[in-house]
């Protein structure tokens, strides 16, 4: 990287990585879960090792969610991502429709569960995914599981907490 960098640009990438360090240990010192520390750690280097321009604020905001995620919400995020993550890659969004019916494709298939709710209404508050409409032919006796679209945020979310993960393993 230092050879296809100017010297201002690895001082300021410096600056930058020793803030978010300051950062990324100011929360992991308030965080009672390893394994969130892990992930505040995990996204902390990858955004350090990544070629392109350090986004701090992009990675501060990584470093909150991964300090308020459990592993339970990770999981259901990650599924999420192998049901529709491919997709994302060539557009910005999954049409509402693909993603109704892909979602029965998850390991919580289309049973009724107040998890499921919880969850993705928690990865929902964090920009992670969308809630879609209901179909419009439901009446309001109807009772059915809420469906969820993957949005690129969540995508890059579990790239900075995977790519360092793989390499242990």
């Amino acid at each position: 990287m230092r050879d296809t960098k100017t010297a201002a640009e690895m001082e300021t990438r410096e600056d930058v990585s020793r803030e978010l360090l300051l950062e990324a240990a100011r929360r992991a010192e308030s965080t009672r879960a390893k394994e969130r520390v892990e992930r505040i750690g995990l996204i902390l280097a990858n955004a350090v090792v990544e070629p392109k321009s350090i986004d701090a604020d992009e990675i501060e905001e990584m470093m909150r969610v991964a300090a308020e995620l459990s592993d339970r919400d990770v999981e259901f995020l990650r599924e999420l991502i192998k049901i529709e993550g491919s997709f994302l890659q060539s557009v910005n969004h999954i049409p509402r429709y693909d993603a109704y019916v892909w979602w029965e494709q998850g390991f919580w298939g289309d049973r009724i569960d107040p998890e499921i709710d919880s969850v993705f209404s928690k990865l929902e508050s964090y920009g992670l995914v969308s809630r879609l409409a209901p179909p419009n032919t439901l009446t309001v006796l109807a009772d059915f599981q809420n469906r969820y679209v993957l949005l690129k945020k969540g995508v890059r979310f579990v790239s900075l907490i995977r790519e360092a993960a793989a390499d242990r393993s």
